[in-house]
Formats: structure tokens, sequence, C-alpha cells
């Protein structure tokens, strides 16, 4: 067994996300997608001494939950405080299909988890207050309706276009 790893399945999970923003924070994973999935949990969660002890019904049952349960802990490194960030709300396997039902997260949120920063390390790059990034961040930010100056910014501080976050 190579290591219980977390974060590559994380990262998988995390590719996922753009798709299942399209479609309302939901994606359908066919029999190869879900093939493909089970093939990496247990890679990292499944000893190969011990596989044989699991029928497919009771791996789909541990990999699903293990990916309700995957997060990240987004801490600022100054403090002891954080936020718990789940990709996924919900699973449900109809015998062939997987489908995965994503958390709500801000287009602005996602960028600055996909390129590993803090909130600070944005704000910082801005000119801003934390607390700035932070209010951009929420779900129910609207950024069409925040000054044009802080959205080029802070899309400039996350790497993109504006049109990238503002929803």
């Amino acid at each position: 067994m190579p290591g219980f790893d977390r974060n590559e399945l994380w990262l998988k999970i995390l590719e996922m996300y753009p798709m299942a923003r399209e479609n309302n924070y939901i994606l359908k994973l066919n029999e190869e997608q879900v093939k493909e999935l089970m093939d990496l949990y247990i890679k990292l969660y499944i000893p190969e001494e011990t596989l044989e002890h699991y029928d497919e019904k009771k791996l789909m049952q541990k990999m699903m939950t293990a990916l309700v349960s995957i997060y990240k802990l987004d801490k600022d490194t100054v403090s002891n405080y954080g936020e718990l960030i789940e990709l996924v709300s919900s699973v449900n396997y109809d015998g062939k299909n997987l489908y995965l039902h994503f958390a709500k997260i801000s287009p602005a949120k996602m960028r600055r988890i996909e390129l590993g920063k803090s909130q600070k390390q944005i704000a910082e790059r801005m000119g801003y207050q934390t607390s700035t990034v932070k209010n951009c961040e929420e779900f129910f930010c609207d950024l069409k309706r925040q000054p044009e100056e802080l959205v080029y910014k802070l899309a400039r501080a996350l790497e993109c276009e504006p049109e990238d976050i503002i929803v």
C-alpha cells in the first residue's frame, strides 16, 4: 500500500468540480469513470493483502464514505483559525452510475484553492485586507456589483480573468 494519501483523491475530485458546476453541482460518472475512481481509491486506501476480504458492494460503500469525508483545512498560517472545505456533499450509486453532489463554492474561492494560496496571500497581492478577500469569496457575493478595480485586482491576484470569477 503506497500510504494513506487523501491529497491524490482530493485532487482527482477537484478536477471534476468545473464540470459539476456547469451541471448544477451534480456530476454523473459512468461505469468507466467509476472504475477509474475505484482503482484510485483501492490504491490509496486498501492494502493489497486485504483486498480479497471486500466484495464489490462493500468497496463501493467504503469509497462513497471516503468521497464525502475528504476535506481540506483552509487555514491561515498566521492564526489557528480555519475552515473545512468539503468538495462532495453526498454520493449516490444506482448500480451503474455514481452521482456526486458537490458543495457550492464561489469561483473566486475555488480558484484560490486550486492555486493553493491562503486568503492572506491573495489579500497581500491585491493590497487589501484579508476580510475583503473573505467577503468576495462568499457564495452569495455578487462580484458584478463590486467596484471594478476590486474585481480586477482580485482576478489578477488569482491569476485569472475577471470573467472567470464572476458568476
